[in-house]
C-alpha cells in the first residue's frame, strides 16, 4: 500500500516576524520521516510532499499528492497548520472521495476530542506516537480488516459517528524504531535559520521523546497529553550519525527538548562519537539546571558549539508560578559555563503569560541584557491546550482574535492593556538587547568569520522586521 504524506504550507520565518525577508528556517520534519520508515518496515511504500519547503499553496500541494497515486494520504498537523490542513483535506475529498485521509501531529493530540468534527475531510485521526499505529492501520486498510482492531485511533464509523479504539501504550524502547526515512526528503529544500548552524548541509536528529520533568505549566510536554520520557541508546544515535555523515551531512541540530539531561548518557555518546571521527559539528537544546561545567566542556570537545536555553522569565516569582523549576542564579551559572566551554549560546524569554505585567517584563529585559548571550528571542505567550497555564489563560485575561504567527500576541493577561502593549514591550526588548554597544562590539569581532558574518547579516534583516 502506498501512503503519501503531506506537510501543509506555512511561512515559518514570517510567523516569527521575519516578514518574508528570508527563505530559511525550514528543516526536514522528523515525525514524517519516522512514520514513513515504520510504514516501509511494514511492507508499504511512502512518499512525501512538503508544501512548506516547496512553497506550494493548498491546490498545488493536493495536485502533487494525487499525481503520486496514493492509496492513502497522511497529513501532519501542527496547530499553526490547522487551517491549511483543513483546506488540503477538503480538496482531497473533493477530488477523490474514497481516498482514506489520515491526520496526526501535535494539533490532533491536543484537540483529539474535537478534531474529527473540525476537519470534515479527514477520515482517521492518529494522536500521540503514531509509528506502530500507522503501520497497523495501513495493513488493516490494505486487507479490509475492521479499523476497530487497531489501537490508538479515532475515525468516522459507517454512520458518520466518531469511533474511538483503545489507547495504544507508549513506546518505551526508542531503539525499536527504524531511523527516519530520509530518502523522502529533498535535501536542497531545507535551510536552518541564521543562528541555527554554521556548516551545511545540516539536518535534525532527535534522541528522546517527552520530558522527565513534565511540570512546566506553560509547556505541551508538561500537559495532560505529554508522552512519557524515553531515550534512544547512545549507540543507536551514533549509528544514525554515521549514516548521515555518509550522506554528506556536516552538521546536526539535536531537536530534543533537553539534550543535556543525563551526564553518563552524554559522556558515553561523546566517547562513541569521538571514536567514529565523523567531523560533525552539532547544536543542542539544554536546561540551565541540568547542565554541568564538565558536561558542556565534554560536549564542546566532541563538536558541540551551540546550546539553547529556555530562560522564560527574568523574575523569580514568574518562574516559580509557571513551575519552570529553575532559578535566576542557575541561569547565570549555565551561561557562564557555556561561555567558558567556548560555546555560542541562544536563549529565549516568554512575555505576557498569566500573571505577567509590564513591570515584570522590564525585569526580564534587564536580566536578558545581563546574560549577554549570542542570540536572544522574545516570544509572546501562546496558550497550549491541555496545559495548566493554558487552562488558566482561558479564565483570566483576554484571548485576542487568533493568528498563527508566533511573534503576534494571541493572549493579553490582566496586567496589560491590550495586545498592542504586549507587542510594544517585545519590540522594545529586541531593540534594547541588540542595540547595546557591548553586543554590537562583540558581534563585529565575531563577524571576522565569513560564515558568522553571513549569519549576522541574515539575522539583522530578520531583526529589522521585528522592531519596526
Amino acid at each position: 500500500m502506498k501512503i503519501v504524506f503531506v506537510m501543509p504550507s506555512y511561512e515559518l520565518v514570517k510567523s516569527y516576524g521575519g516578514g518574508g525577508v528570508l527563505r530559511r528556517g525550514i528543516l526536514p520534519p522528523l515525525g514524517v520521516g519516522y512514520l514513513a520508515a515504520s510504514a516501509e518496515a511494514a511492507g508499504h511504500t511512502a512518499a512525501f510532499v512538503d508544501a512548506q519547503a516547496l512553497n506550494l499553496d493548498e491546490a498545488a500541494a493536493v495536485k502533487r499528492v494525487l499525481d503520486l497515486e496514493p492509496d492513502a494520504v497522511g497529513i501532519s498537523c501542527l496547530t499553526q497548520l490547522a487551517d491549511a490542513a483543513r483546506r488540503i483535506s477538503g480538496l482531497l475529498k473533493e477530488a477523490r472521495p474514497g481516498l482514506p485521509v489520515i491526520m496526526g501531529g501535535p494539533h490532533v493530540t491536543s484537540f483529539f476530542d474535537s478534531a474529527l468534527a473540525d476537519f470534515p475531510g479527514v477520515d482517521i485521526l492518529v494522536p500521540g506516537e503514531g509509528e506502530e499505529t500507522l503501520a497497523e492501520l495501513l495493513g488493516a486498510l490494505e486487507h479490509g480488516r475492521p479499523l476497530d482492531t487497531v489501537k490508538g485511533l479515532l475515525y468516522r464509523g459507517p454512520d458518520g459517528r466518531p469511533v474511538t479504539t483503545p489507547v495504544r501504550p507508549p513506546l518505551r524502547d526508542q531503539d525499536l524504531l527504524p531511523h527516519p526515512a530520509r530518502h523522502i526528503y529533498e535535501d536542497r529544500l531545507y535551510a536552518p535559520l541564521p543562528n541555527q548552524c554554521r556548516r551545511r548541509p545540516a539536518t535534525t536528529v532527535i534522541t528522546s521523546r517527552g520530558c522527565p520533568y513534565g511540570k512546566c505549566r506553560f509547556c505541551f510536554q508538561g500537559g495532560c497529553y505529554a508522552a512519557p520520557y524515553s531515550r534512544r541508546s547512545p549507540e543507536n544515535v551514533v549509528d544514525e550519525l554515521r549514516r548521515l555523515a555518509a550522506r554528506g551531512i556536516r552538521e546536526v541540530i539535536f531537536w530534543d527538548d533537553n539534550f543535556c539531561i543525563n551526564g553518563k548518557w552524554v559522556s558515553r555518546f561523546c566517547d562513541l562519537l569521538d571514536g567514529e571521527r565523523l567531523n560533525l559539528t552539532w547544536t543542542v537544546f539544554g536546561r540551565v539546571n541540568t547542565v554541568t561545567e564538565e558536561m558542556l566542556r565534554r560536549m564542546a570537545r566532541s563538536g558541540c558549539y551551540n546550546v539553547y536555553y529556555g530562560f522564560e522569565s527574568g523574575n523569580q516569582g514568574m518562574l516559580d508560578a509557571i513551575r519552570k523549576g529553575i532559578t535566576l542564579d542557575q541561569a547565570r551559572q549555565a551561561v557562564k559555563w557555556a561561555k567558558a566551554a567556548g560555546m555560542e549560546i541562544r536563549g529565549s524569554f516568554i512575555f505576557a503569560m498569566p500573571g505577567d505585567t509590564p513591570e515584570i517584563a522590564e525585569e526580564t529585559i534587564r536580566f536578558a541584557c545581563e546574560l549577554n548571550i549570542d542570540w536572544m528571542i522574545f516570544y509572546p505567550y501562546h496558550p497550549s491546550a491541555g496545559t495548566a497555564l493554558g487552562d488558566l489563560a482561558a479564565l483570566e485575561g483576554t484571548l485576542v482574535p487568533p493568528g498563527t504567527e508566533m511573534h503576534q500576541p494571541v493572549y493579553v493577561p490582566k496586567g496589560y492593556r491590550d495586545a498592542e502593549q504586549v507587542s510594544r514591550v517585545i519590540r522594545s526588548a529586541y531593540r534594547r538587547y541588540y542595540l547595546r554597544p557591548r553586543y554590537i562590539a562583540r558581534a563585529l569581532w565575531r563577524a571576522r568569520n565569513p560564515v558568522v558574518l553571513r549569519n549576522y547579516w541574515d539575522a539583522f534583516r530578520y531583526w529589522l522586521t521585528l522592531v519596526k
